[in-house]
């Protein structure tokens, strides 16, 4: 009990000074009122007489607001008390609530300017003395009580609350007990409020509890960091709040449940409840409180039996609820619902600053047998979709805790019936067994699977001549093979099938000639039995110039026929050109008027008969052993100069040069016309068969193309059968492309069609859920599974054409012998023609295309055109109820993008700590589709660059744009600029102004959280940029490498770039899936002109790990770390050693996390190693 006290009459009165105070405030030259008049637009009769009349603008309302909690603060606390409100709410205005309101940042200027004026003039008249000192004169004598009382009951077990009022006796309660020096030493305070607060509405000045530094409150009060907790009538009831052995009512405006609630936070034993009354209240009034207390008591007493009987039938009734699974008998019981959700919330992604836990809160409701009853309800983690996110009891019961179990109860069936548990009633999981298998034989080495042998796709062809009738038709090619002399020579191919276009094919001669050959559609003829025949034997002789000892000369049933031209007779043609000449018959022709290239090939029969090409002739033996049996005369005769026809038949490849300058003057040959025979067929016809490996090779993988789209992919509809070469053909074939960057750019395709599946099919899905399925969806396992599932694997182009064992394809062999022998390829090379499929639709036909593989590749997921899951996404984020902040215009300005759904932008800034409405969900869902939207904009951005970017280039520019620490630094950067109005003070205490302050806005700053450790590391995260952003800045913009260690040791928390990829999300889903939208965004971060730059080269991609690894080459890095030595005062750093084999390279230290000083390790190693070789140069 208090005295009451009389206030001192120079000092009191402030509060009502303050209502005269804003009544004699001009009207007219409120803000408001000025808009009003000075905008035409906006100008309403009404409107600004109810303004005039009423004094209803936003800053007399506020002025009003806080004229109501002074005159509450001076009574109940004292003349201190209400000057250091005031002077708290306009430093507030000052500094517009640093950066933790960004509300306050971005009111209107003119508003925030009136109000920091006028409530700074008010002010003027205050001592300032007054503000500095705790003199009791100006403390009310209910305060002093109240520090009496503490001070009594202090003890090393103490743990209480205190309930006042008003928000605004929270926060000035709980300053003046903090600095009071007989109890600042002794108690640990902090505050607790309701965080009911409207979204849509404008920022309140006189609200100084930040409800966001009181996430931690209970868990502080119940380990012991804090002992008092001043509260509102927020606690008492609902709240999980520990035992308190003190809890003091320095508000006795209370009813009989308030009275009951409150007294039941004193559960410690010999608790202490006290209620504060001034001496001069009525005496009836505490012989109220001090009956009930006994009637009570009283009560309690005489139902503990009636109590014990309900709790028995409580637990019986307990015992009736479960429910079970039909399908697979899973069952729940109440009694286990609790464990069972408090599991749920456990497997919710892992969040950085969150705890992931149901929050139960209890209200009382009937009184059953003199026993109030409770009922519960549960809240779960923000992550979890708003329409499951909360449930209640069904009943009321005796206990808090049956009712936490009858909500659990309910709350786990909403799960359930959400999709967000399966039928084993355990959170939600992709499994598919045969995959996981795979996954598990994968290990640190692709795993190998046996597949079908490469598919022969003239075996097909053979199978076509064998049903060929008398009314079919044979296909007619023109095959034209050009030297670099510009001699050409062109011969007819005739298949039973045709063909798809054929691009010129280059053949490397030797190592300065290269020969094209082109392949034309020619026409069709009727079948003949005998033209067929001839067409055998023209073939048969063709292949046997150069390929003598691989044909068989009892088979001319060949699969592809050559016949010389549609004009002339095969039979004639063969006849005339079958045999040889010998090297005698050349001394009777005039060889002066004869063309080299109607002669055929020479063989050299000193050397086992081989082929030569005649290069010209001479009339001198010089270089030849003389013959003795010839006469002396006969020397002059003629000779034949000759070179090797090439041994190599793999002419699809370079030859390597080796500095053989002279390799064709050292491979002449001088031959006596007696020591050669000489080919009928011309050598230009030689010179065409030596070609026909290669040109049958390149037709058998285009049939083999043809043969894919027919068979697996009719529904595709490919007409750029170049793409589905390029993407059925591995690196070990050594063709001229293979599927590597087709695959760069598929994989990319792939998540993105997978996410938006996923996210669009999904609604209630959390991001944990949704990127276990993706993952799952897109890994190597399942792709792998999916292309043996269609019969990919023997489509897929491993076996590099070398011609050394080719041999002509006989039909007969083709029928009889059986497929290729079974292979082994890898998980990954399965799984990467199956992405680079998905890249060939895509560059085909776009996304369309692309599903419409994927529906085959993976049926079992619900594809759907875009612009269905588009629309879908656009209408869910449509219906929710958000109220439209008045920061989010400016929030959109910084964006640069105006949303339509106004819940987007909030969700994206809303982190999963977040405790408060206006929210729908936080911002992880819209993060997993803005990763994937971010992915597929950089890929295709990359992949169309010209020159076209190596595979291994395009993951380098991949991993530099989109890393964490690159978007969190670009995060940290994002800003707009704004003028704010602060307070400045003189030299003197009445020397106060206002000035006009340019201040820059960030992104970072509009995240909404609740969260001290948030804002402890946005605080750390910001002072670490300030001293970095230059250097890194400058690397960025000009520097020949990308800053790596920089960029690590800003350590930027996740949440930065989780605000990146959730804007994007949210931009995408806005605009109805534009990912010019999107990219408009990213180009006004920064991320699309950096990427033009790496585009153009002259920046170092590598991160300084990988190229360590590669300098290193054979020999083993290690990196070990250690905590340094560090002062007495100085906490010990990080510190990192090299080790390449054995020797020890550098030793960096001042490290901030593992990764920042593992990454600034290897860089300078680099430096080291790079600086050593240098010297080794000199």
């Amino acid at each position: 009990m208090y005295a009451h006290q009389e206030l001192d009459p120079e000092a009191s009165h402030v509060a009502h000074e303050l209502g005269k105070y804003r009544l004699s405030l001009d009207i007219e030259q409120d803000p408001y009122v000025l808009n009003m008049r000075s905008d035409p637009d906006s100008f309403k009769v009404g409107l600004l007489s109810k303004a005039l009349l009423g004094r209803k603008t936003y800053c007399q309302e506020q002025l009003k607001m806080l004229h109501t909690r002074a005159q509450i603060i001076e009574q109940e606390l004292g003349i201190w008390a209400v000057y250091w409100y005031i002077n708290a709410c306009v430093r507030k205005l000052q500094i517009r609530g640093g950066d933790d309101h960004v509300e306050l940042q971005l009111l209107d200027n003119t508003e925030i300017s009136y109000l920091a004026q006028s409530l700074s003039t008010f002010l003027l008249d205050i001592p300032k003395q007054r503000l500095s000192s705790l003199d009791h004169k100006f403390l009310s004598t209910k305060v002093l009580c109240l520090i009496d009382f503490l001070i009594h009951h202090q003890a090393p077990s103490f743990s209480g609350l205190i309930f006042v009022r008003t928000r605004a006796e929270v926060a000035v309660l709980s300053e003046l007990l903090s600095i009071h020096p007989d109890l600042s030493r002794f108690y640990t305070i902090s505050t607790f409020v309701g965080a009911s607060t409207s979204g849509g509405r404008k920022a309140n000045i006189g609200e100084l509890v930040d409800v966001r530094s009181q996430i931690n409150t209970l868990d502080d009060l119940r380990a012991g960091r804090r002992n008092l907790v001043i509260t509102t009538s927020a606690l008492e009831e609902g709240i999980d709040v520990p035992a308190c052995n003190v809890v003091v009512c320095f508000d006795n405006h209370m009813n009989l449940k308030s009275l009951i609630q409150r007294r039941g936070r004193a559960r410690q034993s010999k608790s202490t409840f006290a209620i504060m009354f001034a001496e001069s209240d009525d005496p009836s009034t505490l012989s109220t409180w001090e009956q009930l207390e006994e009637n009570m008591r009283k009560l309690y007493e005489d139902d503990m039996r009636q109590l014990a009987e309900l709790e028995a039938k409580e637990a019986v009734d307990e015992g009736d609820r479960v429910f079970v699974v039909e399908k697979t008998g899973a069952k729940l019981l109440l009694a286990d619902a609790v464990s069972h959700l408090f599991h749920f919330c456990a497997t919710l992604p892992g969040r950085q600053f969150v705890n992931s836990v149901p929050i139960f809160t209890f209200e009382a409701t009937e009184v059953k047998q003199g026993k109030e009853l409770v009922t519960a309800k549960v809240t779960l983690p923000i992550s979890v979709d708003a329409s499951v996110r909360e449930a209640c009891g069904l009943s009321a019961w005796i206990t808090e805790k049956a009712a936490q179990k009858d909500a659990a109860f309910i709350a786990y069936l909403q799960l359930y019936n959400a999709g967000l548990l399966s039928d084993n009633l355990l959170p939600t999981q992709v499994y598919d067994e045969a995959i996981e298998a795979v996954k598990t034989d994968v290990g640190k080495v692709a795993s190998l699977v046996t597949v079908k042998g490469q598919l022969n796709p003239f075996s097909e062809v053979a199978r076509q001549w064998q049903a060929m009738g008398e009314s079919a038709h044979l296909h007619c090619f023109e095959v034209i093979l050009c030297r670099n002399d510009d001699s050409t020579v062109s011969m007819q191919m005739l298949l039973p099938c045709d063909l798809p276009f054929i691009p010129p094919l280059t053949l490397y001669w030797d190592s300065c000639t290269t020969f094209t050959v082109s392949v034309h559609r020619s026409s069709c003829i009727p079948f003949s039995p005998n033209h067929t025949e001839a067409v055998k034997q023209s073939t048969t002789l063709l292949l046997s110039t150069v390929f003598r000892s691989r044909i068989n000369t009892a088979k001319t049933d060949h699969v592809a026929l050559f016949t010389p031209s549609a004009h002339e007779d095969p039979a004639e043609w063969a006849a005339r050109y079958t045999g040889t000449l010998s090297g005698k018959s050349l001394d009777k022709i005039n060889v002066s008027a004869l063309s080299l290239s109607k002669l055929g090939i020479v063989r050299d029969l000193t050397n086992n008969a081989i082929p030569c090409i005649l290069r010209g002739f001479a009339s001198t033996t010089d270089g030849i052993v003389a013959d003795p049996e010839r006469p002396e005369h006969d020397n002059a005769s003629l000779i034949l100069e000759v070179s090797r026809f090439p041994k190599r038949t793999d002419f699809l490849h370079p030859v390597p040069v080796l500095g053989q300058n002279t390799a064709k003057r050292n491979n002449r040959k001088l031959l006596r016309p007696k020591d050669c025979e000489i080919d009928k067929l011309p050598t230009d016809y030689a010179y065409f068969a030596a070609a026909l490996p290669a040109v049958l090779h390149r037709v058998g993988v285009r049939l083999v193309a043809i043969r894919l789209c027919d068979t697996l992919f009719p529904t595709v509809a490919f007409d750029q059968l170049d793409l589905v070469v390029t993407a059925i053909t591995a690196s070990a074939a050594r063709e001229s492309t293979n599927y590597q960057r087709q695959e760069y750019l598929g994989d990319s395709v792939l998540k993105f069609l997978t996410s938006l599946t996923l996210i669009s099919e999904h609604l209630r899905w959390h991001e944990g859920i949704l990127s276990q399925a993706k993952d799952h969806i897109v890994s190597n396992a399942s792709l792998a599974k999916a292309a043996l599932a269609v019969g990919l694997d023997e489509y897929i182009q491993t076996k590099a054409f070398t011609g050394s064992k080719w041999r002509p394809f006989y039909m007969s062999d083709l029928l009889e012998t059986p497929a290729d022998e079974p292979r082994e390829l890898s998980t990954k090379t399965l799984a990467d023609v199956v992405e680079a499929l998905v890249g060939a639709a895509f560059l085909h036909g776009g996304f369309d295309k692309a599903i419409a593989i994927l529906r085959i590749f993976l049926p079992r997921l619900p594809w759907s055109e875009v612009d269905e899951r588009n629309g879908t996404l656009l209408a869910s984020a449509e219906r929710a109820s958000v109220t439209c902040p008045p920061h989010l215009a400016q929030l959109e300005q910084l964006i640069g993008y105006d949303f339509k759904c106004k819940s987007l932008p909030l969700e994206a800034l809303t982190h999963s700590s977040y405790i408060g409405s206006n929210v729908t969900t936080s911002y992880e869902r819209l993060e997993f589709l803005g990763d994937v939207c971010l992915d597929i904009i950089v890929s295709t951005a990359s992949f169309n660059h010209e020159p076209a970017i190596p595979t291994h280039g395009l993951h380098l520019l991949r991993t530099a744009v989109v890393n964490a620490d690159y978007l969190a630094f670009l995060c940290l950067k994002l800003s707009i600029s704004t003028s704010r109005a602060n307070v400045v003070t003189g030299k003197t205490v009445d020397d106060i102004s206002l000035s006009d302050t340019v201040v820059p806005i960030h992104i970072w700053q509009f995240l909404r959280h609740a969260s001290p450790t948030v804002r402890k590391a946005q605080l750390e995260c910001k002072k670490r940029y300030e001293q970095l952003k230059d250097h890194i800045l400058e690397l960025l913009q000009s520097g020949d490498h990308i800053p790596w260690a920089l960029l690590a040791r800003l350590d930027a928390p996740k949440f930065y770039s989780d605000i990146v990829e959730s804007v994007v999300g949210a931009i995408y889903i806005d605009s109805h899936g534009s990912l010019a939208a999107c990219e408009a965004f990213l180009q006004r971060l920064g991320v699309m002109d950096y990427l033009r730059r790496l585009l153009a080269g002259g920046v170092a991609l590598y991160h300084p790990k990988e190229k360590l690894g590669q300098v290193a080459d054979t020999e083993t890095v290690k990196y070990e770390f250690f905590r340094a030595e560090a002062n007495a005062d100085a906490e010990s750093k990080l510190a990192c050693k090299v080790w390449i084999g054995e020797r020890e390279i550098v030793m960096v230290g001042d490290g901030i996390s593992q990764i920042e000083i593992e990454t600034r390790a290897a860089d300078e190693a680099l430096k080291v190693l790079k600086e050593e070789k240098r010297r080794t140069r000199l």
